[in-house]
């Protein structure tokens, strides 16, 4: 099943609504603000991080992260192999509601 682009302004972690978060590298860069995320369907994982940075998308392959509610920023724990490569929202579906019966973020118990 194709990958689907969800917006970030629709995910929620605890009560904190993602939206534009920065996205900052291991040494606290910033590189971005968050767009939304790609994930796939059929496994109901995260593929991709999608952010904005320098009036483009750019598609982020998933890499541990570090979030920070305080600084409202996501860190990439890795940032050393960090790449973007150009993204377009209109080049793969959208999220529906049938894909997300399972949280995308979760506490451990």
């Amino acid at each position: 099943m194709k990958a689907r682009f969800l917006p970030a302004n629709r995910v929620k972690a605890g009560s904190l609504k993602l939206g534009r978060l920065s996205v900052r590298t291991s040494d606290n860069d910033e590189i971005g603000k968050l767009v939304g995320f790609l994930i796939d369907p059929a496994a109901h994982k995260i593929c991709s991080l999608i952010i904005e940075s320098n009036s483009e998308q750019l598609e982020l392959r998933m890499s541990p992260l570090q979030f920070d509610p305080e600084t409202r920023s996501i860190r990439i724990i890795d940032s050393s192999r960090v790449e973007g490569r150009p993204f377009s929202e209109d080049s793969v579906p959208h999220v529906t509601v049938e894909d997300l019966w399972v949280p995308m973020f979760h506490s451990a118990a």
